[in-house]
């Protein structure tokens, strides 16, 4: 009897050796191929990347404009200083589906540089800056993790005006009026929490002082809704932006917006002075 039971303790700690065995070898396994994804996503995209022309015809889509805004658009090319290729387009966008939140229209230019930066020109005189288009390393992944195989894609998250976006839209409020005044003003997105964290800590007025101050402001006005849009950062002041939607006689859960109306507030960082603009940025 007390051979069979040592024989079983064997065979027991034989098996759970084996199991311990298995599992420290998956854990280290799992553990190289995240550090080899890290590693080659990297030096992967490094070499997508020295693909110098952009043949993909990016997609931009367009947001909170009037269609008398926007019917007539202007392209241009700024490469080394200078403009180049002109191109006016009338009425161009895509055809709208009911999934559809914003206004779409590809890039008139079948192929520019990676280095290129994009310029469009509103009908009511927005100029957006459009560069950073690049190409990455897509790493393939299977059951158990990383699989050592890439291929290289296209990146449609470019620099919009000086702020990276996650997708290319471009909002009526991120408009340029005067692009030499405007390029020296920086936008920290709240999607950047390190860096927007970071220099509102720095800041007189803080994060919750900002919204103290908004929901104080507000009075009893009714909002459908208020979006956190980031600090801009300029030469001589810097101010937390919102967004916010009201809609007059509409309560926030009508099911039909009656009156829609966009505004953009500021708060400056250190003074706390707050202005609300109805028609921004042409009223800033």
């Amino acid at each position: 009897m007390n051979k069979y039971i040592k024989g079983c303790l064997v065979i027991i700690g034989v098996f759970i050796t084996l199991v311990a065995i298995m599992i420290g070898w998956f854990l280290w396994s799992s553990d190289h191929r995240k550090k080899q994804a890290e590693i080659d996503a990297v030096e992967f995209s490094k070499e997508c990347d020295t693909v110098k022309l952009i043949t993909e015809r990016p997609e931009i889509q367009f947001a909170k404009f009037k269609k008398n805004e926007i019917n007539i658009l202007k392209f241009q090319i700024l490469r080394q200083g200078k403009f180049i290729q002109d191109t006016l387009i009338k009425n161009g966008f895509k055809k709208r589906t009911s999934y559809d939140e914003y206004k779409s229209i590809n890039i008139p230019y079948k192929t520019f540089l990676k280095t290129d930066t994009i310029v469009v020109t509103t009908q009511n005189k927005l100029h957006y800056y459009i560069s950073g288009y690049h190409h990455y390393a897509y790493l393939h992944y299977g059951m158990t993790g990383y699989v050592g195989s890439n291929d290289c894609r296209f990146s449609d998250n470019p620099t919009i005006n000086n702020e990276v976006f996650l997708r290319p839209v471009l909002f009526r409020e991120n408009g340029w009026i005067n692009p030499e005044v405007s390029k020296h003003i920086r936008k920290i997105s709240v999607s950047d929490s390190i860096e927007y964290y970071s220099f509102a800590k720095k800041s007189k007025i803080k994060i919750k002082d900002a919204d103290r101050i908004l929901k104080e402001k507000r009075k009893d006005q009714v909002f459908r809704s208020t979006t956190t849009d980031g600090i801009e950062v300029g030469p001589k002041n810097s101010y937390y932006i919102f967004g916010e939607e009201t809609e007059s006689g509409t309560l926030p859960d009508d099911l039909v917006p009656r009156n829609l109306k966009h505004y953009v507030v500021k708060i400056n960082c250190e003074t706390g002075e707050y202005k609300r603009y109805e028609n921004y940025p042409f009223d800033n």
